[in-house]
């Protein structure tokens, strides 16, 4: 579908103020929307590039919070998901039902060499679905099985209705793959649908109108609309034959009688001989999504959904609803200092979505001259100081050109792609931006450059990134009052380090700590008060995760081992850049690994690491073997046989036996007999004393091990070497040493 008349047709007709088809990069149909915990969804059938007839193999799924920009989360269903299945993944509908998700589908059977009636189930919206009975839900070797549609009635009965030309229902029972009952058909009559069926039609009578195919069955709101009591249910469906219009009927019961009410989307304007609709409410507003065929090179069998805002009647029918390429206005706005999806998109042109195991959904396919654009992305008056994103190129690489409101608008930041080693080898770059100001909500474009031709490389996410700095009780107890803040140089990690950074050169350097979190959080909101005491007394911290800005909790996806290595990294190289504030500031020959819980194991994952000179493992220890080989974190946990790769000093500290890490780490430093090993508790549990002033207990003693093991302190040694060590004499404290550590 590549390139000169895409673009060309695209650039006028749909740049500026288009929102239909509100998916580009893939031709899409059958729309059936889905409203669930404040999200909207779409499931759609995806039409071949090319395609000469309804040659469709997956199913496919995007969501919005805004109506706008919408995400999309690849193809979590298809053919090869039901094995009875080998042809036409046509028209299909989700629904959720006590925190399951069943897609209700059509296909070609092997089985009967008919259309049948399959569902799938899942405990998330965007998947995986599996197949949920391992064989179709419905059929009988007829092709007359497609389009199917569920609605859940007040009294929790659910109803399936499909057909083609007639419709067909069954009564599901609460299990939402079984049915109770035989398979009934609507009778299809001229008061019902505005014609009889084919074969009961008059020669040469002139009928209002006929049914055909792609049912979606609703109830009105009676608490809404004064709705009369035989028009509860509504029958929305393709109607007139082919070229097809939408058309609905009414009545008191799914069942019936059904009386024919009108047609809601006429003929023209969509450029496709079909037509499906699906209706949703959401946030206050009220939704018509159809499908036409408007991208290029689209049409009856290239086909895209669209949507459009409607206001029903006060007695909740329908009025007359007519296609436009603006589609729907914002009604919500997009957050750009937090990691979005490059597949989030309000309108694209050229780009392509791919999805792998690694990364999931990505952009590909990108080319010199397309774009992406986001529409209502809220800047909150702010000004970033950096974009980031995360980007893979096999050979050549290209630009992301970051603009402002149009395609040629205020360019924000320039980022250069370089070739990182294959489309699927990732990584993540940033770049300063360049004079932005901000007052309202604006657009935002991603304009792509490069050579001519060939493909540039593919796009993961991408953020904007505020200055974010922090000071924590007053900077620490420490001599050098410390800062909390996060370095645009190394994305995803937290720096704790001395406000004042001129009383450090290359004779008094600062000694670094890396730190992995507990649960294998991506912020340090936990360790904060800890990290920032350590960083008080002279030293860089460099933590895994976002800053923690405020107190919450943090909430999201987990931290990886591999972070902590890119602290290291950052810390060699921040050492050797003249621009740098840490520019021969730092003691790379004094570098400490540490980490609590989830973030010991990360620890002892990288022990092996020959940078490091001391490891901290803090109410850690490697599991027991039956966990081994399994994955954590971003990362598969290590066995026992990883202690044997510790080749420094190591201590752990612990929360004594109210520790559920207690035997897992007790165990571990048992096993340690070839280097200095320490094994100090504190019986207060799994939690330490982290969240408690300036880190409490833990920062005392863990700041005595870094004085002696990054800066030779021999005061600090004596906390833990000599026949009466110093800290098994501190209230509460015990401590053991192997052989290696001697006395």
């Amino acid at each position: 579908m590549k390139k000169t008349l895409l673009l060309c047709a695209l650039c006028t007709a749909l740049n500026g103020f288009a929102q239909n088809p509100f998916v580009q990069t893939w031709f899409t149909s059958d729309p059936a929307p889905m409203v669930h915990n404040g999200t909207m969804y779409v499931y759609t059938g995806h039409d071949e590039d090319g395609a000469d007839f309804f040659w469709m193999q997956e199913w496919r799924v995007y969501s919005t919070t805004d109506m706008v920009n919408w995400t999309d989360h690849g193809s979590p269903l298809a053919l090869e998901s039901f094995s009875w299945a080998d042809d036409r993944a046509w028209a299909a509908q989700t629904i959720e039902r006590n925190g399951k998700f069943y897609w209700y589908v059509c296909a070609h059977s092997k089985i009967s060499n008919g259309m049948a009636i399959g569902v799938a189930v899942s405990d998330s919206p965007t998947g995986p679905f599996r197949d949920a009975i391992g064989k179709p839900l419905y059929e009988n070797g007829s092709w007359d099985h497609i389009d199917p549609t569920v609605m859940i009635d007040d009294d929790g009965q659910a109803w399936l209705m499909w057909g083609n030309p007639r419709v067909y229902y069954l009564k599901l029972r609460n299990d939402m793959i079984s049915y109770e009952g035989e398979l009934g058909m609507l009778p299809m009559t001229e008061e019902a649908f505005g014609s009889p069926s084919m074969r009961e039609r008059e020669k040469g009578k002139q009928y209002k109108d006929s049914y055909v195919e792609g049912p979606w069955i609703r109830k009105v709101d009676a608490t809404k609309y004064n709705v009369p009591n035989d028009k509860r249910y509504q029958l929305l469906y393709a109607a007139g034959g082919v070229p097809e219009h939408i058309s609905y009927s009414t009545a008191p019961s799914p069942t019936g009688p059904w009386t024919y009410a009108g047609i809601i989307m006429p003929l023209g304007g969509t450029n496709s001989f079909t037509n499906h609709c699906g209706v949703a409410d959401y946030k206050g507003h009220s939704y018509f999504f159809y499908h036409t065929g408007k991208l290029p090179h689209g049409g009856g069998f290239g086909r895209s959904v669209a949507v459009e805002e409607f206001q029903y009647n006060a007695d909740g029918s329908f009025p007359t609803i007519l296609p436009t390429d603006e589609g729907v206005k914002p009604i919500g706005t997009l957050n750009p200092y937090t990691r979005v999806e490059a597949e989030t998109m309000a309108f694209s042109r050229g780009v392509k979505t791919e999805q792998n195991n690694q990364v999931g959904v990505y952009v590909s396919d990108i080319h010199n001259g397309d774009y992406i654009k986001l529409q209502a992305v809220d800047f909150s008056s702010a000004t970033p100081e950096t974009f980031t994103a995360r980007v893979a190129s096999g050979r050549r690489g290209g630009t992301i050109e970051v603009r402002l409101d149009s395609v040629k608008g205020q360019l924000l930041a320039q980022l250069d792609v370089p070739a990182t080693g294959g489309w699927e080898a990732w990584k993540t770059l940033s770049v300063e931006i360049q004079n932005a100001s901000f007052d309202t909500p604006r657009d935002l474009y991603f304009v792509f450059k490069g050579r001519k031709g060939p493909k540039l490389f593919n796009f993961d996410w991408w953020g904007f990134n505020l200055k974010k700095q922090r000071v924590i009780e007053d900077g620490g107890t420490g001599p050098y009052k410390a800062l909390m803040l996060e370095d645009k140089t190394l994305p995803a990690h937290t720096v704790f380090a001395p406000q004042d950074l001129s009383k450090f050169n290359e004779k008094t350097p600062l000694p670094i700590l890396v730190w992995g979190n507990g649960a294998c959080s991506n912020s340090p909101f936990e360790h904060a008060k800890f990290l920032n005491e350590i960083a008080s007394y002279g030293y860089i911290v460099l933590a895994t995760g976002y800053i923690p800005m405020n107190d919450e909790w943090y909430r999201g996806p987990q931290s990886s081992a591999q972070q902590q290595i890119e602290s290291i990294d950052w810390a060699f190289a921040q050492n050797s850049n003249p621009e740098s504030p840490f520019y021969h500031k730092l003691d790379l020959q004094h570098l400490c690994l540490a980490g609590m819980s989830c973030g010991g194991l990360q620890t002892l994952y990288n022990c092996a690491e020959p940078r490091i000179t001391s490891l901290m493992i803090c109410n850690s220890g490697v599991l027991n073997q039956q966990f081994a080989g399994q994955t954590m974190g971003g990362m598969t946990l290590p066995d026992k046989s990883k202690l044997q790769e510790i080749h420094t000093p190591v201590i752990y500290i612990l929360g004594g036996k109210p520790d559920m890490a207690y035997e897992n780490g007790m165990d571990d430093f048992h096993r340690i007999n070839h280097v200095p090993a320490y094994a100090a508790n504190l019986p207060v549990g799994h939690g330490g004393t982290y969240l408690q002033a300036h880190g409490g207990e833990f920062a005392v003693v863990a700041r005595a091990w870094l004085d002696w093991q990054l800066k030779g302190d021999a005061q600090a040694a004596r906390q833990f070497t000599g026949k009466q060590p110093a800290l098994a004499y501190r209230q509460g404290w015990t401590l053991e040493r192997n052989k290696k550590a001697g006395k």
